[in-house]
Formats: C-alpha cells, structure tokens, sequence
C-alpha cells in the first residue's frame, strides 16, 4: 500500500462491489488524488454451489482466496460482510472498522408479480438458523436449499421452484431492490445472524490505516463484539443454527441469542441486557446460559461408572471489593456447582456463589486453617471425579502466596483438567486504595512481593541484604504478627532509619486504615494506634506520598458498610450506586418471588383481557409475571388495545416499556395510596380494573379506586413472595459486631426478608433507610432506627444515606 494507491479486495458478485464500492468512495473523500481500485476474485464459497456450507467448510471458504491476495501483497484491504467472516481470525490479517449498519433484519421475497405467498410450494433457504425460527411462525412451510448470489436465487424463485426465499434486507437495500420485499422479520421473530448489516474491512497488521478512523461506526463495533462473543463460545458458524443480534435501547445493550444444540435438536431463544462496554461478556454470558438451559432439558440418568472427570478453576478473588473481582473469575463463578472457598475472598464475592452449589470453607486465614492444605488438595480431587465443576476460591491471586502450584500437583497426578484465572493481589491494589503508588519513577524501578510469613519458632529465610540493595518497593504480605522482626532485618541489612514504611489494613474495605511512619518506628506507631488483619506491609519512598495521592477515603461514603437487600433475581442499582461513592456494600437477596402455577382467577382474567379499561401494576416483578401469562395462555397482545396503563413507579414504568407500552398514568408519589387516589381522578365510574400482583399486597390502593363509583376491580394475585436467607453471611452477626453502619431497603417485603434472616437479632441495632413510607413502616413496626428518603427513588436514598454519614452517624 502506497500513500497514492489503495487496493480493495473483493468477491465478484454484485452486491460485494457494491460494497466494496462504499469503502472506495469513503477512501476518495478521505485521501483526495489516492487511486483506490477494486480488485474482485472468486471464492471457493462462491463457485461451489450444489451443496450447503456445512458440507463444504463453512464461511472460511468466502475469505479464503481474499485472504490470500492481502497477505501476498495483492490488495492492500478486504471487505466483507461480517456475517460471512469467519470467528476465528489470523492476528496478521486484523479486521480495521466496521460500518455503520443497515438494515438487520431477515424479509420474505415473492416472485415478482405475486401477491400472496404460496405456502405449498418450499420456501427457499439454505439457512438452519431461518428454518428453526421460521418454523415457530409457519409450522407448515417446507424448505428448499438455494445458494449463490442474491440475483441468482431471485432467478430460481421466479423460475417457480420456489414459493418464497427468506433474505437479508441488508443485501436487497444496498441492490436497490427493497421494493422485492414482502414481509419483514423483526429480530424478536426472527434473530439475524451475527454481524448481519454491517461490513468489516480487512488489512495487514502493522500499516498505517488511520485513514479508516472516521469510517469505524462505534455502535457497530459494539454490537459485533457481543454478538460474535456470543457465537464465537458456541463454537457456531455461518451455517450452524446460531444466531445472535444487540442493539442500543436507553443506554443499554441488549442483546438476543438463539443456541441450537445439534446432538438433541433442542433450541433455546434468550436475551440480557448490560452496559455496551461489557459487550463480549454479556455474549459469553448469554451463551452459557442458553447452552446450560439446553443441556439441563437433554440430560438423562447416568451410571455412576459413566460420569467423567469434572474440572477444576483455580480463581483468585481479588482483596475484596467486588469491583476488582475479573469478569472471567466472576463468570466461572456463576457455573460453579462446588466452591473452595477462603476466608479472605470478599463478602461481596461470596455472595454471587449460585444458591445450589455445594459450598466448603476452608478458613485459611493467618495461623487460623480449619483444614490443612493437603486435605484441600483431596477435596478438589473427590469433587472432580465426581463429575463436578469445582471452583477454588482464593484470596487476591491463586498463585501469589495461596499454594495454588500444590493444588494443581495432584489435580495433574489425576489428570484432572484445570484452569487458572488470576486474581487482582493486593499488594498492588491495597496500595493504591491507599494513594501508594507501588513503583514511581522519582523514587524507585522496582517491586518486590515478599511472604512474611514463618512458622513459628523458626528464623526468616530471606535476604533482607539483597532486598535493601534492590532499592525498590517491598511489599510483605502476611507478615503482621512479624512486623517487628522485618522491620528488624532491613535496618540490620543497611536500611536507612527514616525510610518510608506504612502498614494498611483491610484495603478496599470499609475497615480501610493506613498506619504511616518509618521503618524504625512503625512497629511502635502500631502498638499504639493497633492493627487488624489482613493487613500488609509497604516499605519505600513512595509510601511518602500516600497523603498527597490518596483518593479513596475523600469518597463521600468510605469507611461505611452498607448493607443492602434485593429481591433474588435483580442485580441492586442502589448497591452499585453506593458503591460508586466509596461504601462498601453487603447485598444480599432478601426475597425471591414465583409466579403462582395454578391460577384460576388469572385464566378468567386473560380470556376476559379485551374488557379492561385499566391495568394497574405496583412491581417490575408484575409486569413480567403478567406479560409472562399473557405468552402462556395465548393471549394475544393486541387485545390490550383500548386498555390505559398504570403504574407505581419507575422500576415498573420502565419494565412496561420493555414490552413497546408506555404507562398512561404514574403518581407523583410512588406508593399504593397516590397510585389509588390518581387512578381514582382518572375514572369517570362504571370502569372495569385489573391489578396483577403479589398475593400478600397493600390494601391502600383498593380502598382509594372503591371510591369511583361502580368501578369493578379484580385484585387477582401473580406472584408469591418468599425470603431468603444467605448460608454464608450471618446478618446477625454483622449488626451485633457493629460491623453495619445502615441497612438500605428499597420495598417493605424486603424489611420483611432480612427480619427472617437475621431472626433473634435486636432490630433496635439496625439503623434503616428506606425508599418510602410503606417500607419505613415496616421498619418502624420491627424497632428499627429509621429515615425515610425524599423521594421515592434510588438517587434519593442514596442523597439520604450520604446526609446521615455526613452528620457522623
């Protein structure tokens, strides 16, 4: 590639130049006077045509010949049509920028002139992945196989052979031929294939492509990296039953999946919704699930003699503060079915252990082990040939100090298969909460990690000498109970006696604490200001500039534990908005909730659905319970024509939304009473009203709507509430050690949650914020301190608990 010249490789048919042609003419417009041409060539995906993909070699064979021309120095770009890329890319062939999309979504083509489908005759479709969801729309269509180009297959549609072929809008658009389609596929009939709509431009690692900056649609980028996430764990292909599509809806990603497992003939659709920065975990994410869902519904009785070896992961936890926890780690967490655990692993991460694995503590902390080390080593062995997935749970890093290396010994004796995901140590990231920057090149080059660690009764084997000499950063983990004696050492060794030394305590805690002094007195400062573990010891010239660097105590709610509750299958937004501030947050699931199976009072209401002039809801959980029944007794949605929505609150304004419904009525204040009285000035009298909600619900709302005059209201109840209780957190515990400065409620079922999981606890110890006065109530009724927010809304409790810190509670 030239500065001048710029070739463009590219498949020969029309839609491909076509494409390649956009490129072009965004280069030109780019770099004027550059010559930039089309070189076009056939692929063997293009001439082989007389059998499907899978049978030939799957979407490599459409990139094969233009990978080839690239690396040859042939063409200087390729461009292609994502979908047709294959998951696996060459490091040296790197894909540069994606376009902005054009239309995803799958259409149904007539032959010219028709105007209604003939469903007797095939459909046209080589695709698996169309068939499967075609399928659930049109049970009775049959299919045909058609390959080539786009104008090839609309010559054989029109020849009779088939009734109808299923297309990318993408494709037909850029042809001028969108006037062809006949009916759309939205991607929650039918979800497109990963990457449809956009194109992907192909260059040579190490060239200069900044030309290619402004072309990159960051949206488009984003996308792909879910949805070729998602495919690319499944191992699926161009023609493997696989699909998946993400699109941005009110600042989230959300992202579709179908997975198609071929041993069974099982299928699962699904879908998640995250931040767009975590794009290809939330595909990783979806794909586990759906592949679990389907395996979970194919699994038969197995023989004990049959079942396999499990596996083992070996993952480091971090030093507490669940945003330091790796999305790997945390991933293979959520699909463990036995955890190892440490006592050094953060409340927070225990917490996100699935509800129904098998979970062992082990302690290891300081000198107190509740098992010793080789019995751990067993336990990880018996639970592997078990046919488990074991998870070891450790502290900061597996293999920093936490014996990782014998565990692994014995799992490879019994050639029992292993991962390893490293965790976040803290003998980085402790300084850093703390303003210690580990190295700065002002004051030193190097770190050194060093166990302090000993049995007792023997002499340390290190070379404080060599260490001295180093002048670098030293960093002792486990060395408290021996501060005296390293601090000894170094000034034995030479170490100058006002060197900067400090020792932190319980980092990226609440019980944050940082004891700064020098290596002669900081054995002296901690005795007398005293010292907790985990702690660990930082000596060198750049603990000097902890005061001047730290940020972590300036957060507004650092040094505060906040626990928070949630109902069981909601991820807290409060949580993670305390947690923003500098609190560090125990959440912990207080309630769960099940849609009532039997329910002849909701079947009456979904046949009757046409007659309502008002669905009410007072939860996100009844807004999907009800849209969830709707789907299960066939209900059709367009029978909720003339019905007007209201709701509670925003948690339930934004559920409705979900589903294409705007609420039509929201009270200023979110509770049942203003919801009632608002409901009540809406009405004219004689309207017919349908509440779908908990089975145990305030009765405020009712007696409000009863007094519009003959008004008919069916209180029919979706869902059950239950409490849960966490087996590794002892609530109660933590209230009486003082260890909670407040407990967050955001409803009043979970005040009622966490009261019957810390039963026998004195709740006059509980100092609670809660969103509104239903849920104050429910507080007040059990003896607890209480503050109510503002407003009913999570910033505003937020705002609440930040003032109460302030005024030192």
């Amino acid at each position: 590639m030239t500065e001048h010249n710029i070739v463009i490789g590219s498949r020969g048919s029309r839609l491909a130049v076509i494409q390649s042609e956009m490129v072009r003419d965004f280069i030109r417009e780019k770099k004027p006077g550059c010559q930039v041409e089309i070189l076009t060539m056939k692929t063997t995906g293009d001439k082989i045509l007389d059998r499907t993909l899978e049978k030939i070699g799957g979407k490599g064979l459409f990139v094969k010949e233009l990978d080839k021309a690239l690396r040859d120095g042939c063409s200087d770009l390729s461009v292609h049509s994502l979908k047709d890329m294959p998951m696996e890319l060459s490091e040296e062939l790197p894909l540069l920028a994606f376009s902005k999309r054009e239309d995803p979504r799958d259409v149904l083509v007539l032959p010219e002139g028709a105007e209604k489908w003939d469903r007797t005759l095939p459909v046209g479709c080589s695709s698996q992945r169309r068939m499967l969801q075609l399928k659930e729309l049109y049970p009775d269509v049959t299919f045909l196989p058609v390959r080539g180009n786009i104008q090839t297959r609309l010559q054989k549609l029109q020849s009779g052979a088939y009734g109808a072929l299923i297309l990318a809008a993408a494709g037909l658009k850029r042809l001028g031929l969108e006037n062809r389609i006949y009916r759309y596929f939205e991607p929650d009939e039918i979800i497109p294939a990963a990457g449809q709509g956009i194109l992907a431009v192909q260059g040579r690692k190490g060239e200069d492509y900044a030309f290619l900056k402004a072309y990159n649609d960051p949206a488009a980028q984003t996308a792909q990296a879910a949805e070729r996430a998602f495919v690319k764990y499944l191992n699926g292909g161009c023609s493997s039953p696989i699909a998946a599509y993400a699109e941005m809806k009110n600042g989230k990603l959300l992202l579709r999946g179908l997975y198609y497992q071929e041993a069974t003939g099982i299928y699962k659709k699904g879908q998640i919704e995250g931040n767009p920065e975590d794009a290809e975990t939330m595909g990783m994410l979806l794909a586990e699930g759906l592949k679990k869902e389907c395996h979970a519904q194919s699994c038969t009785a197995v023989k004990e003699d049959d079942i396999k070896p499990g596996k083992v992961w070996l993952v480091g936890a971090g030093p507490s503060d669940p945003g330091l926890f790796t999305l790997k780690g945390k991933r293979v967490l959520q699909k463990a079915e036995v955890v190892v655990y440490d006592a050094l692993a953060g409340q927070a991460i225990l917490s996100m252990i699935p509800e129904d694995a098998e979970k062992i503590n082990v302690g290891k902390r300081a000198s107190h082990h509740l098992m010793p080390q080789e019995e751990i080593n067993k336990i990880l062995v018996k639970k592997a040939l078990e046919g488990k997935r074991v998870v070891r749970l450790k502290g900061g890093d597996p293999f920093l100090f936490g014996r990782g290396g014998e565990e692994l010994e014995l799992l490879k004796a019994h050639q029992i298969p292993y991962e390893v995901v490293p965790g976040v140590t803290s003998a980085i990231a402790v300084p850093a909460y703390n303003g210690i920057p580990v190295t700065h090149r002002d004051f030193c080059s190097s770190l050194h990690i060093i166990t302090g660690h000993k049995k007792k009764g023997d002499t340390y084997d290190i070379d404080f000498e060599a260490l001295v000499r180093t002048k670098g950063t030293l960093v002792f983990l486990m060395g408290v109970t021996a501060l005296a004696d390293i601090c000894d050492g170094l000034l034995k060794a030479g170490m100058r006696a006002d060197m900067p030394a400090a020792i932190l305590q319980q980092g990226t805690t609440a019980g944050q604490k940082r004891i700064s002094a020098t290596v002669s007195t900081l054995p002296e400062e901690v005795q007398k200001q005293g010292i907790q573990t985990p702690a660990i010891i930082v000596v060198g010239e750049v603990c000097a500039l902890a005061d001047r660097f730290a940020w972590h105590e300036a957060l507004p709610l650092a040094g505060r534990k906040i626990l928070v509750t949630r109902l069981k299958e909601l991820i807290s937004q409060m949580a993670e908005k305390l947690r923003r501030e500098g609190a560090e947050v125990l959440e912990l699931p207080a309630i769960k909730t099940e849609a009532i199976s039997e329910n002849q009072k909701l079947k009456q209401s979904m046949e009757a659905i046409q007659s309502y002039d008002w669905i009410v809801f007072t939860s996100p959980t009844g807004v999907r319970v009800f849209f969830e029944k709707l789907t299960e007794h066939e209900a059709d949605i367009r029978k909720l024509a003339a019905a007007k929505f209201a709701v509670i609150g925003s948690g339930s304004e934004k559920e409705l939304k979900k589903h294409g419904i705007l609420a039509d009525l929201k009270p200023e204040i979110f509770d049942g009473e203003h919801l009632g009285s608002s409901l009540a000035r809406a009405c004219t009298g004689g309207e017919r009203i349908l509440i779908p909600r908990a089975e145990t619900a305030n009765q405020e709302l009712i007696l409000e709507l009863q007094k519009v005059p003959d008004v008919q209201i069916d209180d029919v109840p979706t869902y059950r509430t239950l409490y849960e209780s966490s087996e590794l957190i002892d609530q109660k515990a933590e209230f009486e050690q003082g260890k909670i400065d407040f407990a967050v409620f955001t409803s009043a079922s979970t005040v009622r949650g966490f009261a019957q999981a810390a039963k026998g606890l004195d709740f006059s110890l509980v100092r609670a914020v809660c969103i509104g006065k239903q849920t104050k109530r429910a507080a007040d009724e059990l003896g607890m301190q209480t503050w109510m927010s503002e407003k009913a809304t999570m910033d505003s409790v937020l705002d609440k608990v930040k003032e109460l810190c302030r005024k030192q509670f």
